[in-house]
């Protein structure tokens, strides 16, 4: 199985860990339907706007696909000539751009294994934006490198001295000459593609920078650097990951705070999102954003929609929730929105047809329970039941401030 091979296999089989997350499953549950992680390349997603921003770059040449990525020669020859528009000149006024994965798609020879490939390589380049810490880069010689490692990687490869690099960490001579020679390495295709640099020398790299610093992923006690600990590993098995956490006390923590008396820095203010003129300063590794690049079909039917994410490294407990929806419907006002937390509880977030078409950001107020659990898989459930009208869910957003209980 080639890295690119494995990369599809992880891409549409495993959970995007945080803020990109899907559902462990693509299964459906009941009379739901639920969203699987072959959609990682919808319209609008990080991945797919780097994967069309590569192939509308002009450095993006034939010779690029097919001996970089690489594609097979005739995927590559007709995504080149499909660019180079009906004269097959680059560089003239018929040229065109890519706008979808779907026009990516329909170009001869170019399918599935190509568009695994062109993503695989997208993320190893560094071409895709606003992957969580946790967000899997890639599979490079047999090793699966989330975004936080791969940066802990790259940093260590590009200023560690050579040394270092051979003693401590144990790499071969030869590599250690490669990685020398390549500084600095912009990303892990780079590194991964250098003479000398196999399996066992990325191995080395993983194992030497395994302690996560503050803010980085981490599974669980001993995963962290000294003097931080793990934090809001979730018990459902949403993600393996939480967040390393300096439990120092910071000043201004519980003091009051408002619109016009902010917190101080390293603090965020609890109680403002839910509408309260005053809240409470908290630790801000208690507040976080998670996105679902959702891409989801709401057809003409009253069968429910669901859609997950899962949230990691927060507190014990929800304080502040707040719903954002990117959602276009021929009939919004006809939709009924729920919101389920990990513990089960659920909170009615719109009554589309008592209440009109749902506003794009939904601060939750009732159903849940504040003393329920934050961190693990959230639901976000549609349902249109009188089916007139179709649509689709294109992302939402869970804004969360937590506590302990």
């Amino acid at each position: 199985m080639t890295s690119r091979s494995f990369f599809l296999a992880m891409s549409m089989g495993l959970p995007v860990l945080l803020s990109c997350g899907a559902p462990a499953s693509g299964e459906p549950v009941g009379a739901s339907v639920m969203v699987s992680q072959s959609q990682a390349l919808a319209d609008g997603t990080p991945a797919s706007t780097g994967v069309l921003a590569f192939l509308n770059d002009r450095s993006t040449t034939l010779a690029v696909l097919d001996t970089e990525v690489p594609l097979e020669v005739r995927a590559a020859q007709g995504l080149i000539a499909w660019r180079a528009g009906p004269d097959g000149v680059e560089n003239t006024a018929d040229d065109r751009r890519f706008v979808s994965i779907a026009q990516v798609d329909a170009v001869p020879y170019v399918g599935p294994a190509a568009l695994a490939d062109l993503e695989w390589y997208a993320r190893g380049t560094g071409r895709v934006a606003e992957l969580p810490l946790d967000a899997l880069v890639g599979n490079f010689d047999g090793h699966a490198f989330t975004l936080a490692e791969a940066r802990r990687t790259l940093r260590a490869a590009n200023t560690e001295t050579a040394a270092t690099l051979q003693n401590g960490y144990g790499i071969a001579p030869l590599a250690v000459q490669d990685i020398l020679a390549a500084r600095p390495i912009a990303h892990m295709v780079e590194l991964s593609r250098l003479a000398h640099v196999d399996s066992t020398v990325l191995q080395r790299f993983k194992l030497n920078t395994a302690l996560a610093p503050e803010g980085d992923p981490c599974t669980g006690a001993g995963t962290c650097q000294p003097g931080l600990v793990c934090e809001g590993v979730p018990h459902d098995g949403s993600s393996p990951y939480g967040r390393c956490i300096n439990p120092a006390p910071i000043p201004g923590d519980g003091a009051t705070c408002s619109v016009f008396a902010p917190c101080q820095p390293g603090l965020v203010c609890r109680g403002i999102p839910s509408g309260a003129p005053e809240g409470w300063c908290r630790p801000a590794w208690m507040a976080g954003e998670f996105i679902q690049y959702a891409d989801v079909s709401l057809p003409s039917s009253a069968t429910p929609v669901e859609s997950t994410v899962a949230v990691v490294g927060l507190a014990t407990v929800p304080d502040d929730i707040t719903v954002e929806l990117d959602l276009v419907h021929a009939s919004p006002h006809r939709l009924v929105l729920t919101l389920v937390d990990p513990g089960g509880d659920s909170a009615l977030l719109w009554d589309g047809p008592n209440e009109g078409t749902p506003p794009s950001r939904i601060s939750v107020t009732r159903g849940i329970s504040r003393d329920s659990t934050v961190n693990g898989r959230w639901l976000l459930r549609v349902t249109n039941p009188s089916g007139v009208g179709s649509g689709t869910l294109r992302s939402w957003k869970l804004k969360l401030n937590s506590r302990y209980d």
